[in-house]
């Protein structure tokens, strides 16, 4: 899992940097896109180590988000932009709510 996390996570920061693509007719796509791109390194960083998730994970996640940020704010065809950040921030929190707090806890009912 953590190759794959590194892998992907790898693969992102290049999708990050390719000149932008025409916008979408569909409001906000790219702050989903962010939301749900963090949203599943969120689940593959969780899977792939027993570390703490807000003393050691977020500041993993949010790291990368802000390190794409900063690489896009140094090309001259994308911008940085700290609503993507916030999109990025939101897809990890909506993993911990959904998982963390929600499923895991229906898990564990349904094993007792």
């Amino acid at each position: 899992m953590k190759f794959l996390f590194v892998g992907l996570a790898l693969l992102g920061i290049g999708a990050a940097l390719l000149p932008s693509v025409g916008s979408s007719s569909f409001p906000h796509a790219d702050k989903l896109m962010h939301a749900g791109a963090l949203f599943g390194f969120a689940v593959l960083l969780d899977w792939a180590t027993p570390r703490s998730f807000w003393g050691w994970k977020v500041p993993v996640l949010l790291g990368y988000g802000a390190f794409i940020e900063l690489l896009q704010a140094l090309t001259t065809w994308r911008s940085a932009s700290l609503a993507d950040f916030a999109a990025d921030a939101a897809g990890v929190l909506l993993y911990w709510l959904l998982w963390r707090v929600v499923l895991q806890r229906f898990v564990m009912q349904q094993e007792h």
